[in-house]
Protein backbone atom coordinates (compact mmCIF):
# COMPACT_ATOMS: atom_id res chain seq x y z
CA UNK A 1 0.00 0.00 0.00
CA UNK A 2 2.85 2.27 0.93
CA UNK A 3 4.27 1.50 -2.61
CA UNK A 4 0.96 2.14 -4.37
CA UNK A 5 1.07 5.85 -2.49
CA UNK A 6 4.08 6.47 -3.21
CA UNK A 7 4.22 5.45 -6.71
CA UNK A 8 1.16 7.43 -7.09
CA UNK A 9 2.81 10.40 -5.30
CA UNK A 10 5.68 9.98 -7.75
CA UNK A 11 3.16 9.97 -11.01
CA UNK A 12 1.48 13.29 -9.69
CA UNK A 13 5.12 14.59 -9.34
CA UNK A 14 5.94 13.70 -12.56
CA UNK A 15 2.79 15.50 -13.63
CA UNK A 16 3.39 18.81 -12.03
CA UNK A 17 6.91 19.01 -12.81
CA UNK A 18 5.88 18.33 -16.76
CA UNK A 19 2.82 21.48 -16.26
CA UNK A 20 5.81 23.83 -14.58
CA UNK A 21 7.72 23.27 -17.27
CA UNK A 22 4.96 23.66 -19.63
CA UNK A 23 4.07 27.15 -17.62
CA UNK A 24 7.90 28.05 -17.71
CA UNK A 25 8.36 28.02 -21.11
CA UNK A 26 5.57 30.19 -21.76
CA UNK A 27 6.73 32.61 -19.23
CA UNK A 28 10.59 32.76 -21.17
CA UNK A 29 8.52 33.04 -24.49
CA UNK A 30 6.39 36.20 -22.83
CA UNK A 31 9.20 37.01 -21.01
CA UNK A 32 11.74 36.95 -24.49
CA UNK A 33 8.81 39.24 -26.30
CA UNK A 34 8.33 41.97 -23.60
CA UNK A 35 12.00 42.01 -23.09
CA UNK A 36 12.59 42.63 -27.41
CA UNK A 37 9.40 45.10 -27.03
CA UNK A 38 10.90 47.21 -23.91
CA UNK A 39 14.13 47.48 -26.74
CA UNK A 40 12.01 48.70 -29.67
CA UNK A 41 10.32 51.18 -27.14
CA UNK A 42 13.26 52.45 -26.30
CA UNK A 43 14.64 52.98 -29.30
CA UNK A 44 11.54 55.01 -30.26
CA UNK A 45 12.23 56.97 -26.96
CA UNK A 46 15.71 57.71 -28.01
CA UNK A 47 14.04 58.78 -31.32
CA UNK A 48 11.75 61.12 -29.68
CA UNK A 49 13.97 62.67 -27.51
CA UNK A 50 16.55 63.22 -30.58
CA UNK A 51 13.07 65.06 -32.43
CA UNK A 52 12.34 66.78 -29.60
CA UNK A 53 16.16 68.00 -29.50
CA UNK A 54 15.85 69.37 -32.95
CA UNK A 55 12.40 70.91 -32.77
CA UNK A 56 13.45 72.74 -29.47
CA UNK A 57 16.33 74.25 -31.59
CA UNK A 58 13.87 75.21 -34.48
CA UNK A 59 11.44 77.10 -31.74
CA UNK A 60 14.16 78.92 -30.16
CA UNK A 61 15.50 79.97 -33.86
CA UNK A 62 12.00 80.83 -34.58
CA UNK A 63 11.43 82.90 -31.63
CA UNK A 64 14.68 84.82 -31.54
CA UNK A 65 13.37 85.26 -35.38
CA UNK A 66 9.99 86.57 -34.36
CA UNK A 67 11.64 89.08 -31.91
CA UNK A 68 13.61 90.43 -34.60
CA UNK A 69 10.57 90.93 -36.67
CA UNK A 70 8.91 92.61 -33.50
CA UNK A 71 11.71 94.72 -33.15
CA UNK A 72 12.24 95.86 -37.11
CA UNK A 73 8.01 96.45 -36.90
CA UNK A 74 8.23 99.13 -34.32
CA UNK A 75 11.10 100.53 -35.78
CA UNK A 76 9.71 100.41 -39.28
CA UNK A 77 6.05 102.26 -37.76
CA UNK A 78 8.60 104.63 -35.67
CA UNK A 79 9.83 105.89 -39.13
CA UNK A 80 6.27 105.84 -40.94
CA UNK A 81 5.17 107.86 -38.15
CA UNK A 82 8.40 110.36 -38.39
CA UNK A 83 7.85 110.37 -42.32
CA UNK A 84 4.83 110.91 -42.03
CA UNK A 85 2.88 107.60 -43.45
CA UNK A 86 -0.15 107.31 -42.36
CA UNK A 87 -1.55 103.76 -40.31
CA UNK A 88 -4.58 102.37 -41.39
CA UNK A 89 -6.68 103.52 -39.21
CA UNK A 90 -5.98 107.03 -39.74
CA UNK A 91 -6.57 106.24 -43.40
CA UNK A 92 -10.41 104.69 -42.36
CA UNK A 93 -10.87 107.94 -40.64
CA UNK A 94 -10.25 110.43 -44.05
CA UNK A 95 -11.92 107.61 -45.79
CA UNK A 96 -15.18 108.38 -43.82
CA UNK A 97 -14.66 111.80 -43.44
CA UNK A 98 -15.34 112.23 -47.41
CA UNK A 99 -18.31 109.67 -47.49
CA UNK A 100 -19.74 112.16 -45.36
CA UNK A 101 -18.78 115.17 -46.95
CA UNK A 102 -20.20 113.55 -50.06
CA UNK A 103 -23.06 112.91 -48.49
CA UNK A 104 -23.73 116.28 -47.34
CA UNK A 105 -22.72 117.62 -50.43
CA UNK A 106 -25.60 115.70 -52.36
CA UNK A 107 -28.33 116.70 -49.88
CA UNK A 108 -26.87 120.23 -50.61
CA UNK A 109 -27.32 120.23 -54.20
CA UNK A 110 -30.86 119.28 -53.42
CA UNK A 111 -31.76 122.00 -51.33
CA UNK A 112 -30.19 124.52 -53.78
CA UNK A 113 -32.67 122.88 -56.77
CA UNK A 114 -35.65 123.25 -54.76
CA UNK A 115 -34.46 127.00 -53.83
CA UNK A 116 -32.35 128.25 -56.62
CA UNK A 117 -32.42 131.70 -55.62
CA UNK A 118 -30.18 131.10 -53.01
CA UNK A 119 -27.00 132.34 -54.40
CA UNK A 120 -25.23 132.19 -50.70
CA UNK A 121 -26.23 128.41 -49.94
CA UNK A 122 -25.38 127.64 -53.87
CA UNK A 123 -21.58 128.86 -53.30
CA UNK A 124 -21.43 126.93 -49.94
CA UNK A 125 -22.29 124.06 -51.50
CA UNK A 126 -20.14 124.76 -54.17
CA UNK A 127 -17.16 125.40 -51.83
CA UNK A 128 -18.18 122.01 -49.74
CA UNK A 129 -17.96 119.81 -53.40
CA UNK A 130 -14.55 121.72 -54.15
CA UNK A 131 -13.13 120.61 -50.75
CA UNK A 132 -14.31 117.04 -51.06
CA UNK A 133 -12.50 116.66 -53.75
CA UNK A 134 -9.55 118.43 -52.66
CA UNK A 135 -9.60 116.03 -49.79
CA UNK A 136 -10.25 112.63 -51.93
CA UNK A 137 -7.55 114.00 -53.99
CA UNK A 138 -5.02 114.17 -51.57
CA UNK A 139 -6.53 110.78 -50.17
CA UNK A 140 -5.99 109.00 -53.13
CA UNK A 141 -1.85 110.18 -53.42
CA UNK A 142 -1.64 108.87 -49.32
CA UNK A 143 -3.28 105.70 -50.94
CA UNK A 144 -1.27 105.08 -53.34
CA UNK A 145 2.20 104.88 -51.41
CA UNK A 146 1.16 102.38 -49.26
Amino acid sequence: MQTEILKKTIKEKIILDKEQQKIIAELDKTIDKLELELMEVKNIDKNHQRINGLLRKDVDKLTKENEYLKKENQVIREGNDYLGIFNQPLLDEIKKLIDDLKKEAEAGAAVVRRHPGNTLFLKAIQSLTRTTLKIQGIYKKITRKN
